[in-house]
């Protein structure tokens, strides 16, 4: 009978570690931030897109178009969670886009002026604008 409950007792909590498992996001805010931006530098829009809240998705498509026409650099990233609730957060970064021209102009995009919102939706963290 032992052998019934302890075998009992595991399954139970082989299921209820899955199900609690499920529950978390897959990757943390300031991981989406850093993916959400990797892609605009690699001129991924489709991964931009699917690192987007639905209200942000054709912001991103926008953002991303941005980058077509010019050499990009993503430069000593790291991203931060600032704050965050059980739906929401915020994200800073430090680094740099550096941006190369065909005509040999180079600029420099600052990240660490930028704060990133985030929004829990269908159970992942998704990049859904910036907080002024």
């Amino acid at each position: 009978m032992n052998h019934k409950f302890i075998a009992a007792g595991s399954l139970f909590l082989l299921i209820a570690g899955f199900l609690l498992s499920a529950c978390v996001p897959a990757k943390s805010p300031s991981d989406v931030i850093g993916d959400y931006l990797q892609a605009l530098a690699d001129k991924d829009q489709a991964k931009a897109v699917s690192n987007s809240c639905g209200a942000w998705e054709e912001q991103a498509l926008a953002e991303g178009a941005s980058f077509v026409n010019v050499q990009v650099a993503l430069e000593d990233l790291d991203c931060q969670v600032s704050n965050q609730s059980e739906t929401e957060a915020s994200v800073t970064c430090t680094g740099s886009f550096n941006f190369s021209y065909d005509a040999g102009e180079e600029q420099q995009l600052d990240l660490s002026g930028r704060v990133f919102s985030l929004i829990l939706e269908s159970g992942d963290w998704r990049m859904c604008g910036y907080q002024e």
